[in-house]
């Protein structure tokens, strides 16, 4: 699940004094992080500081954990009633989300203190035993991004966060206008997760991804305090730098404190095969580069109305080989290009910052080195090699 770094950090669509028709078409749609912080920051620590009065006992740990699980668990339980009977069980569903919601302050305070306790032990922690920023999560439902890229190469100009649950009928309504409007390519896409403050994470998922995605941002507020971080915007490779070294520590810190809760071991080696890879399975990773790379180069050649013509292409194939995805334009990439691991990347990054983890003893090492990058220079220097 992608997520997205705001605060100081987000870049936003800029009105005028005379807004456009995207801008009009937009606005209301758009999502305020003023009041979502108004509302949650010192709801988060009021109930901190309620919680840790002498008349207010504590349940064991082990209650705890059984209540975040069952937490996550709850909104498979709700969407399974909502596909097998829809509105008709609308009271059962109703119970189960205030249910939900009656535990979520608690589940946020164990979530928060089990990778308080992995980023403690991998070595955060001042000598007081004082973690900063200390890791603080509301789980809810995450904003949307509506990402701009110019029509004629694939790079990330704009971004804005708009309300979440928008339908995908709106979403290709106001994307074709921006198209239209400001020749730009546009794609409204979900997050899992924004670095506000506190952060906000998506709950649908499940209990994994929530420990995944809360590290991810809470690294992405640590290097908020870090050169790395304070660089974010500076161009788009230091923010493929930013969102790959908080996807490797975050699924590290995800793995270790899910193993913490459950006794489940994350085991992310691929299984060994005896038998050889068959040439003719359907390779997701490879056919995304593919893409990536072909659109590329009729960016490159001025051919922008070919390369948009055939990202559609693509995306159909890609559909009729069983993968769904709404759109593929420019914008896609831009964003999507910015996980250096992921499927719509095809920058070196991702694997510089492996061989970089790889040749270290500790998470907290390759975190406390990659911090220091004040330019994507800096991570090849660091390895020895030229500039990805």
């Amino acid at each position: 699940m992608a997520s997205l770094v705001t605060l100081v950090l987000l870049g936003a669509v800029q009105g005028s004094d005379s807004p456009s028709p995207s801008d009009v078409a937009v606005g209301p749609h758009k999502y305020s992080l003023l009041s979502w912080e108004v509302e949650h920051f010192f709801e988060k620590w009021a109930h901190k500081l309620q919680d840790i009065l002498p008349w207010n006992s504590e349940p064991s740990r082990e209650v705890r954990i059984a209540q975040a699980q069952e937490f996550f668990d709850i909104r498979s339980q709700i969407r399974d009633l909502e596909r097998e009977f829809g509105s008709d069980n609308s009271v059962q569903i109703r119970l189960l989300e205030q249910r939900r919601s009656d535990m979520q302050p608690d589940v946020e305070e164990t979530m928060e203190s089990e990778i308080s306790s992995i980023i403690a032990q991998e070595g955060f922690v001042s000598r007081i035993g004082v973690i900063f920023p200390p890791v603080d999560v509301v789980y809810a439902a995450s904003p949307g991004a509506l990402i701009i890229s110019p029509r004629d190469r694939i790079a990330q100009i704009n971004s804005t966060l708009l309300k979440p649950g928008l339908s995908g009928l709106l979403r290709g309504e106001l994307e074709d206008l921006i198209f239209r409007e400001d020749d730009v390519s546009a794609l409204i896409v979900s997050t899992g997760g924004v670095a506000t403050y506190p952060s906000v994470v998506s709950a649908t998922g499940s209990l994994h991804d929530a420990l995944i995605i809360t590290a991810h941002e809470w690294l992405h507020h640590w290097f908020f305090f870090q050169p790395l971080g304070q660089h974010f915007w500076d161009n788009a490779e230091m923010t493929t730098l930013n969102e790959t070294a908080a996807s490797i520590g975050g699924e590290t810190i995800g793995d270790r404190a899910f193993t913490a809760m459950t006794g489940e071991v994350v085991n992310r080696e691929p299984e060994p095969s005896n038998t050889p890879s068959d040439p003719d399975e359907f390779d997701f990773t490879a056919e995304m580069r593919e893409t990536r790379i072909q659109a590329e180069e009729l960016l490159t050649d001025g051919r922008i109305e070919e390369a948009e013509a055939y990202m559609e292409e693509r995306r159909q194939f890609l559909e009729e080989n069983g993968y769904f995805i709404r759109k593929i334009n420019q914008a896609f990439f831009a964003f999507h290009g910015s996980y250096a691991t992921g499927a719509g990347s095809v920058s070196p990054i991702g694997d510089q910052l492996e061989d970089v983890r790889d040749n270290l003893d500790s998470l907290e090492d390759f975190l406390k080195i990659v911090g220091e990058f004040n330019q994507v220079s800096d991570l090849a220097d660091y390895l020895g090699v030229g500039r990805p």
